[in-house]
């Protein structure tokens, strides 16, 4: 099993997503638990990341590990539709303005997905008003801001600003992904900070079950 495990891994890496999508039904038929192929993907993803920021890979790459991740999770939803149900409010993603990398929140909302989350998905490059709006049309909670590079900070500390001045603040919870650390959180104003994919799902239902607005990472 671990052998499996780590050869998904592998495979991810290298972007083989005809052994990434065979391994993934041989796990499934050992009754290795979606939820656990799914961190590995997810592992793999972030080899693949690495490799982006050494020159290794190029953004087709990354684009191609979403591709594949996307595949992975038709796969394992496949006769489990009970898992694709939402039963948790609606929760607002969005790569903030000037930022168009989607790869970490498209991974992030497949697995909330996954975990009965209904998500809003606003997609890249989306102007801060786009969040206020669909804060009001969905009367979300929780709203996650996701950037890769320096200009995205801006741009959540902007978005995070017009929340506060349409008066939704008080009541909405803000998780900043990518690459963000606490400095960045304090920077931009947000609740939470958020780099493990696997773990917004987590913190989410944390969040909406005692609405603990006390900032802290994961």
């Amino acid at each position: 099993m671990l052998k499996l495990q780590k050869m998904l891994v592998g495979a991810m890496a290298r972007l083989d997503d005809t052994m990434v999508l065979n391994l993934v039904k041989q796990g499934l038929r050992m009754g290795i638990s979606p939820y656990v192929l799914l961190e590995e993907i997810r592992a793999g993803t972030d080899r693949v990341g690495e490799l982006y920021s050494r020159g290794e890979y190029f953004l087709s790459d990354l684009i191609m590990a979403s591709e594949i991740f996307k595949d992975v999770l038709a796969l394992v939803n496949q006769d489990r539709d009970v898992r694709t149900k939402a039963f948790y409010p609606t929760v607002i993603f969005g790569t903030v303005e000037e930022d168009i990398h989607d790869i970490g929140k498209n991974i992030t909302t497949g697995i909330m997905r996954y975990n009965g989350f209904d998500i809003c998905d606003l997609g890249v490059n989306v102007p801060a008003q786009n969040f206020v709006d669909a804060v009001n049309l969905h009367n979300s909670r929780i709203v996650c801001l996701t950037g890769l590079i320096t200009e995205a900070f801006d741009s959540m500390k902007n978005t995070i600003m017009l929340l506060e001045e349409a008066g939704l603040r008080e009541r909405t919870t803000v998780i900043i992904g990518g690459l963000v650390n606490e400095s960045v959180r304090k920077y931009t104003g947000a609740d939470y900070w958020a780099t493990d994919c696997t773990k917004v799902a987590e913190l989410c239902r944390s969040i909406l079950a005692t609405d603990n607005r006390i900032a802290q990472s994961l």
